[in-house]
């Protein structure tokens, strides 16, 4: 072996050993900065295997690093209820719904509003290929009118087109509540929507 080859393999054990030593003091903390990963699925922490594939019975949840972009302002009319594991059965109000700033982790801000009830989150996950999407979240909902509050996971899915989501589809899973009316479903129950019309528009 040369003295140049040596010296550069010399070099190369140096920068990983302090690399290592650097790793191995770091801790968990507010001030330690992981990289972000990009999800291109829905994580079982999120949703159990068991759960997705319920969902998929009565709705499309697709996968993949490469969504398109879709912030906007959109509504679901007529909200109409395609599956309860509860068993029950109604009529639901529209839905508003919003994505916001969505970014180069397809990372976005989500809000809903059904009649009185609403929810939001700072981080919704948007996940697909090209225009076919999915959307998931935890969100936290409350309605003041009736005396609820709960989190829940939300699941949307459709493909993005000019004027809105075509297929549009959505998705709750409750998980926990406070509810002393008795007016929302149970945790781990869930339903199942789509847009009556085919389409969930935008809002202009």
């Amino acid at each position: 072996m040369s003295f140049y080859n040596w010296l550069n393999m010399r070099r190369c054990l140096f920068v990983l050993a302090a690399c290592m030593l650097m790793l191995s003091c770091m801790k968990d903390s507010d001030e330690t900065i992981w990289l972000p990963v990009l999800n291109d699925r829905i994580p079982e922490r999120v949703l159990s295997a068991d759960e997705q594939d319920s969902l998929r019975q009565y709705m499309p949840i697709y996968e993949g690093f490469t969504p398109v972009n879709v912030d906007g302002d959109y509504m679901a009319s007529p909200m109409t209820l395609v599956y309860a594991s509860d068993g029950f059965e109604g009529e639901f109000y529209d839905m508003r719904w919003k994505v916001a700033d969505q970014n180069g982790r397809n990372v976005a801000s989500y809000k809903e509003w059904q009649r009185n009830a609403a929810g939001s989150t700072k981080e919704a996950h948007v996940i697909g290929e090209g225009k076919k999407i999915t959307v998931y979240t935890i969100e936290k909902a409350v309605d003041e009118s009736l005396g609820w509050s709960c989190d829940m996971v939300t699941v949307i899915s459709g493909e993005k087109e000019e004027d809105g989501i075509k297929g549009y589809s959505y998705a709750i899973v409750m998980r926990n509540k406070c509810d002393d009316n008795g007016v929302i479903i149970e945790p781990d129950s869930y339903r199942v929507f789509t847009d009556g019309d085919g389409m969930s528009s935008l809002r202009r």
